[in-house]
């Protein structure tokens, strides 16, 4: 039995039945230099199970049809690599391969035929169990195989061991045994982008900005973020030594951690004063939208008629959070976002759930280079409405939809299945979202615009946005009186200039506004 969880929060259960009757005798050669798969496993040997229900989830629910011949190849590779340091040569050999160690040879060739493959595949996994017996382990070797076969995927389908999906799991619950910080890959570098507060990362001193080079004393050089996550996760009241290296002083330094529970609070709400209120969504967990709601209370109780929404180093998360969080600021019914899978007829359409007094009131919702997924559903929808005026950088371009599986082991599948696609047909994926109100780092230094994996010539199809550098922003905020300092937020002070003093009652009007004191800036 696997069961299916899908993070779209519809519930299902599937049901499917592994066998395999193999009939080839034991030892028959084929004319050529290719065997013909032996039945080497017993008739109730579970081998290869798990690496059938992940090959057959893939078969039947990715978003793209599979490649087969693609597939096999990057399962059979990365089970060779995991061996090859046993003395284990690969030649190819006319349109197929041939593994030798210890004097023995098998032979294999890979075709487009998934059954055909899956036998090559088999025969591989025996041959190196028979010959390296007692030096590696089967479902070592057979995850190997598992985790090939999803690299060939895209970098958001992800298999997870029965440890790395109970956590996954619990991120998604909105609690987690951890040390409090937010990461992320930048330039192939493990980079901390935002440390919770009273966390052990914080009390510890670590920065955003900070490079994270060891865990444990293992360099995580080329390591994914999902396994740096695994690594630094654990039990309450144990710890774990990450070595940071701090760009800005230049100096790595050994710091030791000790993890707890981490409460995720992933919304954060601020007065600003002049009837404006600021809410920052770290994430969408199962938590964000009851702290909206709160927070959206606050607001009422302190008299907000116009709201700063920021989503900025907003990585996504669940997409029915994404929908709620949106809704507030539509028209009930209004439609928020649909999906599309590899059927054209498998789409999914996400509507406006309340009837909400926010959908009135001016807002700016604010996106960068690491807003992604369901910050760009939020964003996105907002900006298609005409209900929110956009600022930041164009966002990372991550629409795709991931589907979440239980495999009969108790480990996990994240299967990318459809994509997703703002009201008016934009594909995030390649898109992005691009704001109306682009700033330019000038004086940060950092990458703009152009989120990871994104090219500058792809062709949005929208209004080329008004570009605003960050140093004319903060010679202009000084020119009208505004303190600056190292904690002033440059954006967050042109979001509330442009849709309040006074309250703008529509997005063109603050629009219109933000033109004006763009244009204004361009003068000093």
């Amino acid at each position: 039995m696997r069961r299916k969880l899908n993070l779209k929060l519809l519930m299902g259960t599937s049901f499917v039945l592994l066998a395999y009757f193999l009939v080839s005798p034991i030892g028959f050669q084929s004319t050529g230099p290719f065997q013909a798969q032996p039945a080497y496993a017993g008739f109730f040997d579970d081998d290869l199970d798990v690496f059938d229900e992940v090959l057959e989830l893939v078969a039947d629910n990715y978003v793209y049809p599979p490649d087969f011949k693609k597939l096999f190849t990057a399962a059979i590779d990365a089970m060779v690599k995991m061996v090859e340091k046993e003395n284990l040569t690969v030649t190819s050999v006319n349109s197929g391969k041939t593994l030798e160690v210890n004097g023995k040879k098998f032979s294999y060739r890979l075709s487009f035929n998934k059954n055909e493959n899956m036998q090559a595949l088999q025969g591989v996994y025996e041959f190196i169990n028979r010959e390296l017996k007692g030096k590696i382990k089967k479902k070592d070797l057979e995850k190997a195989g598992i985790d090939g076969l999803m690299d060939s995927l895209d970098p958001y389908s992800l298999y997870m061991d029965k440890e790395e999906f109970e956590a996954s799991m619990r991120d998604t619950e909105g609690q987690y045994g951890g040390v409090g910080m937010v990461i992320t890959l930048v330039d192939n570098r493990l980079t901390v982008v935002r440390v919770l507060k009273d966390s052990p990362s914080a009390r510890a001193g670590v920065l955003p900005q900070d490079i994270i080079t060891r865990v444990d004393g293992q360099e995580i050089k080329g390591m994914q973020i999902h396994e740096l996550a695994a690594k630094l996760r654990g039990y309450p009241n144990t710890q774990v030594d990450i070595d940071i290296f701090r760009p800005s002083t230049k100096v790595t330094q050994l710091t030791t951690l000790t993890r707890e529970i981490i409460s995720i609070e992933t919304v954060q709400y601020k007065y600003l004063g002049d009837q404006t209120g600021y809410i920052s969504i770290s994430s969408f967990s199962k938590q964000t939208n009851d702290q909206l709601e709160e927070a959206l209370e606050k607001g009422e109780k302190d008299g907000v008629q116009a709201f700063i929404l920021d989503l900025r180093d907003n990585p996504g998360g669940l997409l029915g959070q994404s929908v709620k969080v949106v809704s507030h600021f539509l028209e009930e019914g209004q439609l928020v976002v649909y999906t599309q899978g590899r059927d054209r007829y498998d789409t999914q359409q996400y509507e406006s759930v309340y009837d909400d007094r926010w959908s009135k009131k001016p807002l700016a919702v604010l996106i960068n280079n690491h807003s992604a997924s369901a910050s760009e559903i939020v964003s996105g929808s907002l900006k298609d409405a005409g209900k929110a005026l956009i600022l930041g950088e164009r966002s990372y371009g991550k629409g795709s939809v991931q589907t979440i599986f239980r495999m009969s082991d108790s480990s996990g599948l994240r299967l990318t299945t459809s994509k997703y696609y703002t009201p008016s047909g934009i594909d995030i994926t390649v898109h992005g979202i691009v704001p109306e109100i682009q700033i330019e780092r000038d004086i940060t230094g950092l990458p703009n615009d152009t989120p990871s994996g994104k090219s500058q010539d792809a062709k949005t199809p929208v209004v080329k946005p008004i570009v605003v550098k960050e140093s004319e922003l903060q010679k202009f905020l000084k020119k009208r009186g505004e303190s600056i300092n190292d904690d002033t937020d440059l954006l967050v002070a042109f979001a509330k200039m442009a849709i309040n003093n006074p309250p703008q009652p529509t997005k063109s009007h603050a629009l219109a506004k933000a033109r004006e004191l763009a244009k204004g800036m361009h003068h000093y």
